[in-house]
């Protein structure tokens, strides 16, 4: 995780220094000093020392945080921890101390937000499973039929902003949908037939099917919690394929056309798709998208391709 952790903060723009000299305090990782931390903040351009807090099953205690204390280095400090922290952490810092830390839920929000726009890579390979739902959502975890998913179209910053919402929590998600293999032919007027394979999306938050032309782009789904829509809004089999015509019917350059004073012109003609000849297969795969908790309201989510929001629940 200290590989991700340095590897974020790289695509962020945060150089790393070594420090003058060697720290050890157990359980707190000293990265390195950063001149500049977006993130943090920049006071008269005070270079800040980066913590990292490993994984561990026990929150951070009393006792290891005030040894930090008295063992960190005097400055700025930015801790970024997997481990939970007191509830009255800030009282357990020296008096004029400047430090930022970061728990698990805000390393999650940064680490979702940092996949979903493509500024962390997922490398490892991961084979993902739904686990038991509840309702209509649920968790990524392991399944051997989900395929992966593409960046979003929408910024997020920006939409809140021109929304008026600049002050709402927002966490990443995927909103779940389809990704079918379609194999079938298309007809020409003169009968010649073609073979193809179309990649086709089914998206039922937005009740729409596409050709789906991002398949080659696509990014290894991240661990996210992945949200379901009522069972409604997906299309039967009959339905899907009955659909398939409007978006895989295709205008082509057939025979040019002799017309008078020797103009000719090239004639379009229609190859029509053989439904009798289709055959559909899916995989699921996540849209990205954020839910937006904003108080007095309901939570809602936004959908991160089309910018259009939906009821969470």
């Amino acid at each position: 995780m200290e590989d991700a952790v340095r590897q974020l903060l790289s695509a962020k723009g945060v150089t790393l220094d070594e420090f003058g000299s060697h720290i050890s305090i157990p359980g707190f990782i000293l990265l390195g000093v950063a001149k500049r931390v977006p993130e943090f903040g920049e006071i008269n351009g005070a270079s800040v020392n980066v913590w990292h807090i490993p994984s561990d099953i026990l929150p951070i205690s009393r006792a290891e945080l005030e040894r930090w204390s008295v063992d960190a280095p005097s400055g700025r400090h930015w801790i970024l921890s997997q481990r939970n922290l007191p509830e009255d952490f800030s009282s357990m810092l020296p008096l004029g101390s400047e430090v930022v830390a970061w728990g698990p839920d805000e390393m999650s929000v940064w680490f979702g937000d940092a996949i979903l726009s493509g500024d962390l890579t997922v490398s490892s390979p991961k084979v993902f499973q739904h686990q038991e739902q509840i309702g209509d959502k649920s968790a990524v975890d392991h399944e051997t039929n989900l395929v992966g998913t593409i960046a979003p179209v929408v910024n997020l910053d920006s939409w809140l902003v021109q929304s008026g919402l600049e002050g709402a929590l927002t966490y990443p998600v995927l909103l779940c949908c389809k990704i079918w293999e379609v194999n079938g032919s298309i007809v020409s007027p003169e009968g010649d037939i073609e073979e193809n394979i179309w990649s086709i999306i089914e998206d039922p938050w937005s009740s729409s099917i596409t050709i789906f032309k991002d398949s080659k782009n696509m990014i290894e789904l991240p661990p996210l919690r992945l949200v379901h829509p009522p069972d409604s809004r997906w299309k039967s089999d009959e339905v899907l394929i009955s659909s398939l015509p409007s978006i895989l019917d295709t205008r082509r350059q057939g025979e040019t056309e002799q017309k008078e004073d020797s103009i000719r012109s090239v004639m379009l003609e229609w190859w029509r798709v053989e439904l009798e000849s289709i055959e559909i297969s899916s995989k699921t795969s996540g849209l990205p998208a954020w839910v937006i908790e904003v108080e007095g309201r309901e939570d809602s989510v936004l959908h991160g391709i089309n910018g259009r929001t939906f009821p969470l629940s």
